[in-house]
């Protein structure tokens, strides 16, 4: 075969991100300088681009490169295209021309090349009223588009042309598509599609006038009326013009019932459509509009689709429901096949030759005969409920998408098939929580069931219905069932029974005889399917209940963390662990069962015998994190523990309730003795982690001596520190002075005389913060008793750090702000974050207090940077303060903004409002200076503002420390 025969196999992908495909494996082009290469010559294909202008694109940054250079990348770039290519044998698609390069290529081996094409025929075809046949280029050229043409490359300046000609395409497509459809006597069809243009075109008026008529054709003449005050609206707010005459002679034709409007044009070749072998629900779909819209527009452009979920989310549902929507897409037919009962391949053979109706051959296998009834048939195959048959199903599909390339395949599974070619469509359980509207669509599911039997709802029952959906997290299996007991239970009593154990709800009824009785039987369909090793993880997960690590989950389990993660990965593709992802950059990945798979693994753990085992040893776990080879206060070892614990707070809290309140032991207290008060502090949960300190101080009360003295001790420090922490200064003082008096006569190692030092830093710091200086300078001067026996380095720093906080009252501002530059330099040089925030935080009040509202507003930079790195995302008093330094600025929008930030933030912990002496009056100047409008408008979403939101990358400058010596923007 010749080399241009050869060159043929080359797919170039332009639109979107830039790949190549060469021999069906698709590659990246070879690296960022040949990506660019290739890009400008596709810019340009079949002409000649110079040297110069290849290099252009090659290097953006304007330096000249050597010719070799560009030939280097140039080399690389062939390689890609054409590996295969013999030594001596002439470049046959970029070849070399006199004073540059060109790229040869046909129409089909470029993807925006053929995507022109295509829209342009569907343009054509549409014009000589061929509807069926512009539909398909139009959905040809859909399935071409990736993204943004050439992605990452597209502004520069030698692509913008083409980029802008082609997104311009994209817009002419989405409106032949919506025609074609319209044509051929699908206007609900239209509708779906037209959600999408319009989101990505919301200003061609040709597309309002198409939903406008969609909507019409649908029934829906009051939507077709609001779509033109959508669109006016939209037109003079955007562009202050009115509609064009097409719109408002559509307008004026739908009010009058103008009965031409109702006329479809319907192409030649256009036939009837066999009606769907589809099962028929008396109920509607609820909560699945994305899911179906993605995978209507998959069916047609993709040859099998895999709809894919855990138990009891809706797989089967949403299936068959966009298998009747695109059903007229199919004119050979459309067939559901069950294979709930199938048992190998012969019996997955089998029902399908059944929902075929075809007779038993005469000569030839059966595989063969299904082969040859779907080879030439633009028909849909709809393979309900396979994960139990997986191989086998895998085995007959890979073929089947080969031999008849019209026919689309959809596939429900908890666990996908792994083919090549293979689409995934996700089905999650619905949520539980919406933004603003708590409930979500598993509310919404919920409700329209529930009132299908009983009515509208009483307000005051909502309470209970929210607490439905969250007990079984928005599975629709389980709210469905729950729902059935509609006139049976109140409300309320069904959330009990939910909360207790949803894997209880059952079908009632004939329903009871179904193939999923049962919320336990769903899932115990995927746990049959388990080998030992994954049973014996899926039920011992069951003492986490929420995001649990695979080092956790090793630890539960009692297996090494190399096979954690293996199972760990087996269960996540089966459906049965969620996989969460990360809580931040660098920290590992989360897991967690549904809370329906949890009571079932809850129920196999019990019968196992095995509960009380894998308790004690998520105990042990959490105790070893927390309490033993506890690290310094504010180093890198402090905060690495501290997200630890954070990314396993599931089973803190669990082994905390276990063994502070169910079974009150020693070990509870230990934890919380190692916890301290600030950990608490650091994620935002004060008011849980007092609660949490309250019972283990409780329990530490009485016990004198040993190392539960020593435990008491810390506990009492911690409570003390909480209850600084939250405002309760009348409730911390006896504390903090009994602690410090046990103190003088506590026996204790190095290593515990070291880490109470640190404890009495955070609190005197607590206590500093809340008002209490003299009880703030006995609990440092007990620490400094400490430094002075031992020298350790961190201890001082901390204890050095935290006694600028004092002298802030006592001296002048611009010179306790010298020293605050300082100590934070101190802390930053060794990386530890509790000095540079306390540091940082007083240099913020420090500022303030001496004048200088512009060196203020970079300390809270500072301040909220060295926040936003321990993980907090709450700091109400920093956002206060900064709130207070932009007013002092005058910058009343923004300071309004932080302002409302921070209140909410004082409101969630329990916390009085306003905190910081001055507040109230600066409130008071910055909503005076905003019209209430403008107020009201920056107000608007500013309570779900973090820590992140304000943060700012800062670091220390060098210069001498002066008068206004503080951070550096960097």
């Amino acid at each position: 075969m010749g080399r241009a025969a050869d060159s043929g196999s080359v797919r170039f992908l332009d639109l979107g991100d830039l790949m190549v495909e060469v021999d069906g494996e698709v590659r990246a082009p070879g690296g960022r300088r040949p990506a660019a290469a290739l890009a400008v010559l596709l810019v340009h294909s079949n002409r000649a681009v110079s040297v110069d202008a290849l290099s252009d694109a090659v290097w953006d940054d304007g330096r000249p490169r050597s010719v070799s250079t560009l030939e280097s990348h140039l080399w690389r770039l062939r390689q890609v295209l054409e590996p295969g290519r013999r030594p001596g044998e002439p470049w046959s698609l970029l070849v070399t021309e006199p004073g540059g390069y060109r790229l040869r290529v046909a129409t089909e081996q470029v993807d925006s090349l053929r995507f022109a094409v295509l829209v342009e025929e569907a343009g054509t075809l549409l014009g000589r009223g061929e509807a069926g046949p512009a539909l398909e280029r139009c959905e040809s050229a859909g399935a071409l588009w990736r993204g943004r043409p050439l992605a990452s490359l597209a502004d520069r300046p030698w692509a913008t042309p083409t980029v802008a000609r082609l997104e311009e395409l994209r817009a002419q497509l989405a409106e032949r598509h919506v025609d074609a459809l319209l044509d051929l006597g699908r206007p609900e069809q239209a509708l779906l599609e037209l959600e999408s243009a319009l989101g990505d075109h919301p200003l061609r008026e040709h597309l309002w006038a198409r939903r406008m008529l969609a909507a019409y054709r649908a029934g829906r003449t009051d939507d077709a009326l609001a779509t033109y005050h959508r669109a006016r609206s939209l037109l003079v707010a955007e562009l202050g013009t009115e509609p064009t005459d097409e719109l408002r002679d559509l307008h004026r034709r739908v009010l009058a019932d103008d009965p031409s409007l109702r006329a479809v044009t319907a192409g030649p070749a256009a036939r009837r459509t066999p009606d769907p072998d589809l099962p028929r629900w008396s109920s509607r779909l609820v909560g699945r509009e994305r899911e179906l819209e993605r995978l209507t527009s998959l069916l047609g452009r993709s040859s099998l689709v895999t709809v894919h979920g855990s138990a009891g989310v809706g797989k089967t549902r949403l299936a068959v429901e966009a298998a009747h929507q695109v059903a007229d897409n199919f004119p050979d037919g459309v067939w559901f096949v069950d294979l709930t009962g199938a048992r190998d391949g012969d019996q997955v053979l089998d029902a399908i030759t059944t929902a075929l109706s075809l007779a038993a051959p005469a000569t030839g296998s059966p595989l063969g005969a299904v082969h040859a009834f779907l080879r030439d048939r633009s028909g849909l195959l709809l393979l309900d409920d396979c994960e139990h048959v997986l191989g086998e199903v895998a085995a007959l599909v890979e073929p089947l998408c080969r031999a008849a390339p019209r026919l689309g395949l959809i596939v429900t599974s908890r666990e996908r098939l792994d083919l090549a070619g293979e689409t995934l469509v996700d089905v999650p359980p619905l949520a539980v929580t919406d933004d603003d509207r708590p409930g979500g669509t598993a509310l919404d599911l919920f409700l329209d069931r529930w009132e299908a039997v009983t009515g509208p709802t009483d307000p005051d029952d909502l309470v209970a219905a929210r607490r439905v959906c969250e007990a079984v997290e928005g599975v629709p299996l389980a709210l469905e069932l729950a729902a059935a007991r509609a006139g049976t239970f109140t409300l309320a009593e069904i959330a009990e029974q939910t909360e207790r154990d949803p894997s209880t709800l059952s079908a009632l009824g004939r329903r009871r005889r179904g193939a999923q009785p049962t919320v336990y039987g769903a899932v115990e369909r995927s746990h049959r399917l388990l080998d030992d090793d994954a049973r014996l993880l899926h039920r011992r997960l069951a003492v986490l209940p929420g995001p649990f690590t695979a080092a956790t989950a090793a630890a539960v389990a009692e297996v090494t963390p190399v096979v954690a993660a293996d199972l760990l990965a087996d269960l996540t593709h089966r459906s049965m662990v969620v996989a969460r992802g990360p809580a931040g950059p660098g920290r590992p990945s989360r897991f967690s069962q549904l809370t329906i798979v949890r009571a079932h693994a809850a129920r196999a753990l019990a019968d196992a015998e095995e509960t009380a085992a894998a308790q004690d040893r998520r105990d042990a776990w959490i105790a070893r994190l927390a309490a033993e080879g506890r690290p310094r206060l504010g180093t890198p070892e402090d905060l690495a523990r501290s997200r630890a614990l954070a990314d396993d707070a599931a089973a803190l809290r669990s082994t905390l309730q276990h063994t502070l309140i169910e079974i009150p032991s020693l070990r509870g207290a230990e934890i919380m003795a190692g916890l301290g008060a600030l950990f608490w502090f650091q994620h935002d949960a004060t008011l849980e982690g007092s609660r949490w300190i309250e019972i283990a101080h409780a329990l530490c009360t009485g016990r004198p001596g040993g190392v539960a003295g020593v435990t008491a001790l810390q506990v009492a420090v911690a409570a003390a520190t909480a209850r600084a922490f939250a405002g309760g200064l009348d409730r911390a003082a006896p504390l903090c002075d009994q602690a410090l008096q046990d103190l003088a006569g506590a026996h204790l190692d190095a290593e515990q005389e070291l880490l109470t030092g640190d404890a009495l830093v955070v609190l005197s710091t607590a206590l500093g913060f809340s008002g209490a200086p003299e009880r703030a300078a006995a609990a440092l001067g007990a620490a400094a008793d400490i430094v002075a026996r031992t020298a350790d380095p961190t201890l001082t720093l901390v204890s050095r750090v935290r006694a600028r906080m004092a002298e802030l009252g006592r001296g002048d501002p611009a010179g306790v702000l010298v020293t605050l530059a300082e100590a934070y330099r101190d802390a930053v040089t060794v990386d530890n974050w509790f000095g540079a925030w306390i540091a940082s935080a007083i240099a913020h009040t420090a500022a303030l207090a001496a004048g200088d509202p512009t060196t203020a507003l970079a300390w809270s930079d500072t301040c909220l940077a060295v926040v936003d790195r321990t993980g907090r995302q709450q700091a109400p008093l920093q956002l206060e303060l900064r709130a207070n330094t932009l007013a002092l600025l005058d910058r009343h929008d923004e300071a309004l903004r932080v302002y409302v930030a921070a209140q909410a933030q004082v409101d969630r912990a329990g916390l009085p409002w306003p905190t910081a002496v001055g507040t109230e009056a600066l409130l008071d100047r910055t909503r005076a200076a905003i019209p209430p409008d403008v107020a009201e408008r920056i107000a608007r979403g500013a309570a779900r503002l973090t820590v992140a939101d304000f943060r700012a990358p800062v670091v220390i400058d060098d210069r001498p420390a002066g008068r206004s010596a503080g951070p550096a923007r960097g």
